[in-house]
């Protein structure tokens, strides 16, 4: 049987004892529609031939198909928040010789910028918890 990769084994044909495979689409019957397919070894995400999302541990996540992005560069972080797109990227003409402008800037993930929050979102709950004050 020649590798198909829009065919998934979904009765273990080929390995019985392997985990099974667990397709979910839309009605009784597949017929070409969009499904997610969650493997023992990563999870698929699928629009149509061209247009998915795999996320697997041997290749990370990988998307394909048109791309869009509903959001300013200002608000993508990279690095786990430690970097943000220059917004100056959009308001400037490109060029490295004459000013630099780069194409990352530094920057506090999210999570640390709430860190006071959480403090006192912890703080006010042990305040007013009864097994805190007689503990």
């Amino acid at each position: 049987m020649p590798f198909d990769p829009l065919v998934i084994d979904t009765e273990n044909r080929e390995d019985p004892k392997a985990l099974q495979v667990k397709v979910l689409y839309a009605g009784d019957e597949w017929d070409g529609q969009p499904y997610v397919a969650v493997a023992e070894d990563g999870i698929n995400l699928v629009g149509d031939k061209t247009h998915g999302i795999v996320c697997d541990n041997k290749f990370g996540t990988t998307i394909g198909g048109n791309l869009s992005l509903s959001m300013m560069p200002d608000q993508i972080s990279i690095g786990g928040g430690y970097f943000r797109l220059n917004p100056l990227l959009l308001s400037c003409i490109p060029s490295t010789t004459p000013t630099p402008i780069p194409t990352l800037i530094k920057d506090t993930p999210n999570l640390l910028k709430a860190k006071g929050d959480v403090q006192s979102a912890r703080d006010l709950l042990i305040s007013n918890s009864d097994a805190a004050q007689h503990g």
